[in-house]
């Protein structure tokens, strides 16, 4: 598929949403474009969107994507606005038992896509050694250490490791 006209889109981005999809993000001057897919069909996905008005949970308190507020994203496409963050978690094997993945897509305040993938000691040694609040350290678990680092970004701390 061709992209008709970014410019266009660019200036209608409010009005209608992208749906173009030849490229996984499409990145204008306020949001970022999207895709919600796995990358193997056969595995179980999920998907979820905090929008940058809407505070995130405590990592303590995050046990799985459940404990996530807001609704679970359909499969296609998303616009992401500065200050949004998008949590995504995908199954390792289609049959077997291997653990998941996950993800966190974060738009920094000038419309930069930062993604992250799971693993996220490192990003909690960069955000204690910046100041990070305590009570935000606290709290076991990939998706827990995503929201620690949303938390983090949302502080406007530089964090290791972004795709």
């Amino acid at each position: 598929m061709r992209i008709p006209c970014l410019t266009a889109c660019v200036r209608m981005a409010s009005l209608h949403p992208i749906t173009m999809t030849e490229k996984s993000e499409i990145q204008s001057a306020t949001s970022v474009s999207v895709r919600v897919i796995p990358s193997d069909y056969r595995c179980k996905y999920w998907a979820k969107l905090i929008r940058a008005h809407s505070p995130l949970p405590l990592p303590s308190d995050v046990m799985s994507a459940t404990s996530l507020p807001g609704h679970y994203l359909l499969r296609g496409d998303e616009e992401l606005f500065p200050g949004d963050v998008m949590f995504e978690g995908e199954e390792n094997h289609p049959y077997k038992k291997r653990g998941w993945s996950y993800w966190l897509r974060y738009v920094t305040p000038d419309g930069r896509l930062l993604v992250y993938c799971s693993g996220f000691s490192a990003q909690k040694i960069a955000a204690k050694a910046q100041g990070l609040a305590s009570s935000l350290l606290a709290g076991s678990g990939d998706i827990a250490g995503a929201v620690r680092v949303a938390h983090a970004l949302r502080a406007g701390m530089t964090l290791p490791g972004a795709e």
